[in-house]
């Protein structure tokens, strides 16, 4: 795992080559902005305030808002040592004192971890599976169970209560979640992200005319991300 401190984004392992799917194209008007990042990133975490604040400006000015999953760590692939405990150590408490977002470093105490973060992703596709309006929502509380809790995204007890305050029956969720059709649905957002032509986490993407531009990537305050909306799409 790569992370960078100066724009505040976590790299993608380009090594993991994915084929992009065809997206169809979109109404000439419709106007869609698009956040790619990943329940596991630690700097989505990190801008999970000014994601609310893109989702309330989308909602306020009738534009319509995407999430899709990255798959920052799929499969995992970081060995759980010392050298790794030590940057992800580091990066939270990088992350924490420039924004403010809260972590918990109990994680950090355990003998083994994988950081895979495809059943993360995989939960928040789940979600919307059952309950499209549940997706963002349902991201920002497995964020914030991981990160301030330091429970496993992995085990699907983790979401028993998320589903709780998310509204969704948590034995409908068991069942989407265990699918094929649910872990096929995931991997096709990876391959989306990919052909947005995203390679670090968090980004923000505004698609118009059938065309797909970069407006930010890495960590952007509430007040920043409101202007470049406003730059962007007036």
């Amino acid at each position: 795992m790569l992370c960078d401190n100066e724009t505040g984004q976590c790299l993608i392992d380009t090594k993991k080559e994915l084929s992009p799917i065809q997206d169809g194209q979109t109404e000439k008007e419709a106007v869609i902005v698009h956040y790619v990042g990943d329940p596991m990133c630690s700097w989505c975490w990190g801008i999970s305030q000014s994601v609310s604040r893109i989702a309330a400006f989308c909602h306020d000015n009738h534009y319509q808002f995407t999430l899709t999953n990255g798959g920052l760590r799929a499969g995992g692939g970081d060995e759980w040592n010392t050298s790794f405990k030590n940057f992800l150590r580091r990066e939270w408490e990088h992350i924490s004192s420039k924004t403010g977002q809260p972590f918990s470093y109990a994680l950090l105490d355990a003998e083994y971890f994988n950081y895979d973060t495809e059943p993360a992703c995989r939960a928040v596709v789940s979600a919307e599976l059952i309950a499209k309006d549940t997706k963002i929502e349902f991201f920002r509380e497995t964020q914030r169970k991981f990160y301030t809790q330091s429970e496993d995204p992995k085990k699907i007890e983790f979401y028993e209560s998320i589903c709780l305050t998310t509204g969704i029956d948590f034995d409908d969720f068991k069942n989407v979640f265990t699918s094929k059709f649910a872990i096929a649905e995931t991997i096709s957002e990876f391959y989306r992200a990919r052909h947005f032509g995203v390679n670090a986490f968090p980004t923000i993407l505004i698609e118009k005319d059938s065309m797909i531009k970069k407006i930010a990537s890495g960590y952007v305050s509430e007040k920043e991300i409101t202007n470049i909306l406003i730059k962007n799409l007036s």
